[in-house]
């Protein structure tokens, strides 16, 4: 079996994964089988071939992955759920390091937990840092804010 047959089997094989996949997983493969058929096109010795093959690839994913990653995600359609975070909440119900508490923001009611297990008893007011699940995680403000919660 000849080099060149090899080369061409890795670009085909390669070219075949990508085309069925939807991430981008194979075509610096591909790419560095035709740097492979190029440098067998000029004599070079099939370990040359083999480094040229590696180095090509490794360059291509370096270079290209992350560019690739952040252009093939799309946007990112936020959600309403996402209004919340940074809101002002009444805290309904006390939030202790042991037990989710209750919070209302936007008018809804939520089940939270405190940043750093903090405790804030109901009545308190709160920021909405984050969402994890379907439950808030707040921190503890001073009252003397007045955004709406």
């Amino acid at each position: 079996m000849s080099i060149t047959f090899i080369w061409t089997l890795v670009l085909v094989i390669s070219v075949i994964v990508e085309a069925i996949t939807i991430d981008l997983v194979s075509i610096w493969f591909g790419i560095g089988a035709i740097a492979a058929l190029i440098g067998e096109f000029f004599g070079l010795s099939p370990f040359i071939q083999m480094v040229l093959f590696t180095i090509v690839s490794i360059i291509c994913i370096i270079v290209s992955r992350p560019l690739a990653k952040k252009y093939l995600r799309g946007n990112t359609v936020k959600t309403n759920l996402d209004r919340v975070i940074g809101k002002h909440c009444l805290v309904t119900e006390t939030i202790t390091a042991d037990n989710k508490g209750e919070v209302k923001v936007m008018g809804t009611l939520w089940s939270a937990t405190s940043l750093d297990n903090e405790y804030i008893k109901a009545g308190e007011y709160a920021e909405v840092i984050s969402i994890e699940g379907a439950h808030l995680i707040v921190k503890k403000i001073n009252t003397g804010d007045d955004r709406l919660c």
